[in-house]
């Protein structure tokens, strides 16, 4: 009856704050037995399954694990104080007993468990670490800790384990670690534990560098799941009063907000720069600590500028696409021309706990969560790969490690030649090796030696540039930074320029231009007529490692999986016939082209469609009417013409089954144009009518 009420509760209170669904990360809440007590928790992973989710483990893992509980236990204490209602202050509480039982005798915690009450002990993400999941529990049981007493011993046990790995005010000498210890310091010190909070507060202000605090504080290295920083800083500030606190906290919004805004919630800056995926704890972890600063500032620039974060859940994204869904779920992630729309417990706590967040906005502020995107303008991260080297003798390295996952070898000289938007740009050349870099436009050029891993070459105008360098080694990126990155909305600009500079002013979006439209031929065969699509690909999806490679499914980077040639074979042997490519582009990635042809009578007319990153429903216009369909992925079991492997990048075999669908749709009419769907993850390799 208990539980009946919980849920009933939930649902009620979605009805008064609109934007904090909880029903999906209650799918995804378990309640098991673990060491004897009934304890809740909430599995790791949800994966997409037609309209529905499948609850799925970690593999080799576990099921559910304390990083997850952790984050949810913050989340229901903090709805309890905003809502006061004591149904989400139980959830905090059933959840909390779960972390005391996955904590250790000496106040180290195991990570994983499955829902049969067996703990993961050995496993590399879920031994005793005294590390990521031991600080979250910290921070969880502090704060749980406030409106319930019986969890003060294992908290109090929590911070004598991890006060033994602090030096120096770093929590096992890295900084991203140290800002959810800071959490949990500040909630020890409203239990009224005297904690040192200024030795570790000012040790994240030393690592400070260019608008990012690093990890290291030997080395710079940056990730956008770990990035806590600005929240640890003001809440720090609360207990403190130290107003440099919040002075750091600033300085990096001011950057991190219009660079995220304008190129994307970066994954990671290392040795190199990877955009992808970006990652709903990313934009979690910067959005709440920009909304505590202006909880305490009131500037209602870093308010707007947080509310515009926050838009990324809603749309206001690369993509336009929305990262929150109709059920509270929070998407894992945003592709370089996709949605990950499978939705785990991380990124939906994560979401909602931005949700509530905004809630706490003034109305005047929030509205700008809602913006959509009207002009852009990025950091650029090239990858040498993308570039036209000529005659260059060089070697494409394909390595994970890469930015883009590959990069370009050479061992005498090289010339790669760009093209990008006309802007003063600061250049940084990434690689390895040692060998001397040129950045030449028709406005000057630059001279610098790599030495390392990489060379800022300096400022320069750019539109076409080449860059030549001389000597032996990989070139793995070009990073143009422009004098002023940001965006703007259809209301207000948001630009880092010297400073943050925030206008509200109309922007009208460029006009785009038409669709573009292609006259096409067909041929007689028999009963049918086949299109030559030819002067429409766009995409090279068919290949072999050894004659031509393809790139079927990674629109983000030069290199990725593609089909066998072998298919074709199986493809002219389907009982309906399509005129069908092998050399060069071979399909095309639809975003909306209109196809028109001399007027014919069509009866039926056949697609031979696949898609990349999931299944697709999406729209044909024949003629005048539409026609809905459902296009299955490359490597799904819905498939027409099928090949039992596809080639990776590597160009190594990986035996999965893919290939296209044939979809059929009864026409009977006279037909002269074909409007293509817009999106862009659909392949349409022919189209073939008949009579």
């Amino acid at each position: 009856m208990k539980k009946v009420t919980v849920f009933l509760f939930l649902i009620f209170s979605i009805y008064f704050f609109s934007q904090i669904n909880t029903n999906h990360l209650e799918f995804l809440g378990e309640d098991f037995v673990l060491n004897g007590e009934k304890v809740h928790g909430y599995w790791v992973y949800a994966n997409k399954v037609g309209e529905t989710y499948k609850k799925v483990s970690a593999v080799g893992e576990g099921d559910i694990c304390v990083d997850d509980v952790a984050r949810a236990v913050v989340f229901y204490v903090e709805l309890y104080e905003y809502t006061k209602d004591r149904n989400y202050l139980e959830i905090a509480r059933n959840s909390a007993k779960f972390l005391v039982q996955m904590q250790d005798y000496d106040g180290d915690f195991y990570n994983f468990v499955y829902v049969d009450g067996t703990i993961n002990k050995t496993g590399i993400t879920s031994s005793k670490q005294h590390s990521w999941w031991a600080v979250r529990a910290l921070w969880a049981l502090a704060e749980i800790s406030k409106y319930d007493k019986n969890f003060y011993e294992s908290t109090l046990k929590t911070y004598k384990l991890l006060s033994k790995y602090v030096k120096d005010g770093l929590l096992n000498g890295v900084g991203d670690q140290t800002a959810v210890y800071l959490l949990g310091l500040v909630a020890l010190k409203e239990l009224g534990i005297e904690v040192d909070i200024e030795t570790s507060a000012n040790a994240l202000i030393k690592l400070y560098n260019y608008g990012f605090f690093s990890v290291y504080p030997d080395k710079f290295s940056w990730h956008g799941w770990g990035n806590r920083f600005v929240e640890a800083l003001v809440e720090s500030y609360k207990v403190t009063k130290n107003e440099l606190y919040l002075k750091y906290a600033r300085k990096a919004l001011e950057i991190e907000g219009p660079l995220f805004l304008s190129t994307g919630f970066i994954y990671e800056i290392d040795s190199n720069v990877k955009l992808f995926p970006e990652l709903s704890y990313a934009v979690e972890s910067i959005t709440v600590g920009a909304i505590k600063y202006y909880q305490i500032t009131k500037e209602e620039n870093i308010g707007i500028l947080a509310a515009l974060l926050a838009g990324w859940y809603k749309g206001l994204n690369r993509l336009g696409k929305p990262l929150y869904g109709p059920n509270g779920e929070g998407y894992d992630g945003l592709e370089f021309a996709h949605v990950n729309h499978n939705a785990g417990a991380e990124s939906t706590i994560s979401a909602l706990r931005t949700m509530l967040y905004l809630e706490t906005l003034p109305e005047q502020l929030r509205k700008y969560s809602e913006e959509k995107l009207v002009n852009l303008c990025p950091i650029l991260v090239l990858e040498a790969e993308s570039g036209d080297w000529g005659i260059s003798d060089v070697e494409i390295v394909i390595d994970g490690r890469y930015g883009g996952s590959s990069a370009i070898s050479f061992s005498d000289n090289v010339r790669l030649k760009f093209k990008v938007t006309k802007s003063i740009y600061d250049v940084i050349v990434v690689g390895k090796g040692k060998y001397t870099c040129t950045i030449s436009s028709s406005d000057g050029e630059l001279t610098k030696d790599l030495m390392e891993n990489y060379v800022y070459m300096g400022k320069i105008n750019l539109e076409s540039f080449r860059l030549i360098c001389k000597g032996e080694g990989i070139i793995d990126q070009i990073i143009l930074i422009p004098e002023k990155f940001g965006v703007s909305t259809s209301s207000i600009t948001v630009l880092y320029e010297n400073g943050l500079v925030i206008k509200e002013e109309t922007v009208k979006k460029s006009e785009i231009e038409k669709n573009k439209e292609y006259k096409v031929s067909f041929e007689i065969n028999n009963k049918f007529f086949l299109f030559d699509l030819e002067p429409i690909f766009n995409n090279n999806g068919i290949g072999t490692p050894f004659e031509e490679r393809a790139n079927f499914d990674n629109l983000g980077s030069v290199l990725g999986s593609y089909l066998s040639k072998d298919i074709l074979n199986k493809a002219k042997d389907y009982n309906i016939p399509f005129k069908i490519s092998f050399r060069g582009n071979d399909n095309i990635r639809c975003n909306g082209q209109i196809i028109t042809f001399d007027s014919v009578y069509i009866k039926n007319l056949y697609l031979l469609v696949s898609a990349n990153h999931g299944n697709y429903k999406v729209n044909f216009k024949i003629g005048e009417k539409v026609y809905t369909v459902k296009v299955p992925d490359w490597c799904s079991n819905k498939l027409d013409i099928v090949e039992d492997f596809r080639y990776l990048a590597t160009g190594e075999k990986q035996f999965i089954k893919c290939g296209f669908k044939v979809i059929k749709l009864e026409v009977n009419d006279e037909v002269e144009k074909i409007i293509l769907p817009d999106e862009i993850n659909v392949h349409l390799f022919g189209i073939t009518g008949e009579y």
